[in-house]
């Protein structure tokens, strides 16, 4: 059978039973599920969870299925140290998908007057959110002159029982599909499927140039391709092992408020009026898993690195190419910061490397460049290196009025700093040393010594 979600369970729970925990008694899906995993993200927990009896709906709910290292690599069959590189191999030998004439996922479809989006267990996560949001939902759409399929994920807000609001920002490439049709007044055909193999998750953060066909890279990621089937109310191809399909078109010049909305910031994106996407089916699995993402938590973050990192890694090589290491790490939210590890040749590539990677995408707002003996997987390596390497007044620089996520807490408007919008001032630190100015070695026993040292010949139970 081809790679699904429920493949991934088993895969899960075949490598660590621990990894995948199960819930029994009733839950609601109102602040009670992620209050379960609000409560294991304190004691420092982050398997993912099957809530097997959701309140008033028939539909379980799995979350937390990418909230840590291990279920990341393992969506890649990898392992943690290596994921990135298996990630950037996968996401450049891209698989075509393949049309399929029947699909688990239309087991069952709900057209017309029976639709009602609160009969899926969709849930209300954060305490001053506005209402209940699809979270771990892939947007699709088709750019109308490529004919590409483009997919994201976005925030999606119940309006009414066939209305959802849906949240993008202005550089995204939904967005500027969404404005090839607007002019014209038309509806832009869209669905959006939720649960599937994570990889296929992985894929629709892929930041590859607009025009790649993102199931072709979805293929890529899962390593055989991704089975689609047409939808049965637009025009539109959709996987066909996904759980749970919402079909239908976002409007044209159609804006209703949405949020807040507890973010991947872990602070509230603020209301804001937003596209309408009119829902005219749901088509299921008929033992239908829905899949719930904690926005306000690590697994959001999580699921949107590897992507970031790839393109982080492959725009800093175009023009430094001793890089060696990049990495988003959690303590930037996997979006914010972005470490860079090069073998520096000369004085000076340190801010060559800085300026690529603020460059390689709009949410990066602090690069830090190293040199090679520092491990970027560590925070408290990377700021040593700041504390002991830089001349603050030399080795930072700022890029005023640059453009950013909107949902940084920070940004501001290009007319004032008070008002919220998408500016900010993005800064670097070179936190190299001088190639051609002395400098202090770096104290240490020889690696030979101590890397593959067994601490069992030393120290007796070790």
């Amino acid at each position: 059978m081809p790679k699904d979600l429920r493949s991934f369970m088993a895969a899960l729970d075949q490598m660590n039973p621990a990894g995948l925990l199960r819930v029994q008694r009733p839950v609601s899906r109102d602040l009670e599920l992620t209050a379960v995993l609000r409560r294991l993200q304190e004691d420092g927990q982050y398997p993912a969870v099957l809530f097997e009896n959701v309140q008033d709906s028939e539909i379980p709910v799995i979350s937390n299925v990418l909230a840590n290292p291990e279920s990341l690599a393992l969506a890649l069959d990898s392992t943690p140290d290596q994921m990135l590189w298996e990630y950037i191999a996968r996401e450049d030998h891209r698989i075509p998908h393949r049309v399929v004439q029947n699909a688990p996922v239309q087991d069952v479809v709900i057209t017309g007057q029976d639709i009602d989006l609160n009969r899926i267990p969709i849930c209300f996560n954060c305490e001053k959110d506005s209402g209940r949001f699809i979270t771990a939902g892939v947007t699709v759409v088709r750019d109308p002159d490529s004919g590409a399929h483009n997919a994201g994920i976005y925030r999606l807000m119940i309006l009414s029982p066939n209305e959802l609001g849906m949240s993008y920002e202005k550089h995204t490439h939904i967005g500027h599909i969404h404005r090839k049709y607007e002019p014209k007044g038309e509806a832009l055909p869209t669905a959006v499927f939720v649960g599937h193999h994570p990889a296929c998750m992985l894929g629709s953060q892929s930041k590859l140039p607009f025009g790649t066909d993102e199931y072709d890279t979805m293929g890529g990621l899962l390593g055989e391709p991704l089975d689609v089937v047409k939808c049965r109310t637009i025009d539109l191809m959709v996987p066909a092992y996904a759980e749970i399909v919402f079909e239908g078109y976002t409007l044209p010049e159609v804006r209703k408020p949405e949020g807040p909305f507890g973010e991947f910031t872990w602070y509230y994106g603020l209301e804001r009026y937003s596209p309408v996407f009119h829902v005219t089916a749901i088509t299921y699995r008929n033992d239908a898993i829905f899949q719930h993402l904690f926005a306000a938590h690590p697994e959001h973050n999580y699921t949107g690195k590897l992507g970031r990192e790839s393109i982080l890694y492959k725009r800093v090589k175009s023009v430094v190419p001793t890089v060696r290491d990049v990495r988003m790490p959690m303590s930037g939210i996997c979006r914010f910061t972005a470490y860079v590890q090069i073998a520096k040749e000369y004085d000076g590539e340190g801010k060559i490397a800085a300026l690529a990677a603020l460059a390689s995408d709009p949410f990066v707002k602090l690069a830090i460049v190293v040199d090679e003996d520092v491990n970027v997987n560590s925070d408290s390596e990377v700021l040593w290196a700041v504390a002991t390497r830089t001349q603050p007044d030399l080795a930072t620089f700022f890029v005023q009025n640059s453009a950013v996520s909107r949902l940084d807490p920070a940004a501001y408007s290009i007319w004032n700093r008070v008002e919220k919008d998408t500016m900010n001032t993005k800064w670097a630190i070179d936190a190299t040393k001088p190639i051609e100015a002395p400098f202090e070695d770096r104290a240490d026993v020889p690696r030979e010594m101590w890397e593959s040292l067994n601490l069992s010949d030393y120290i007796a139970g070790w």
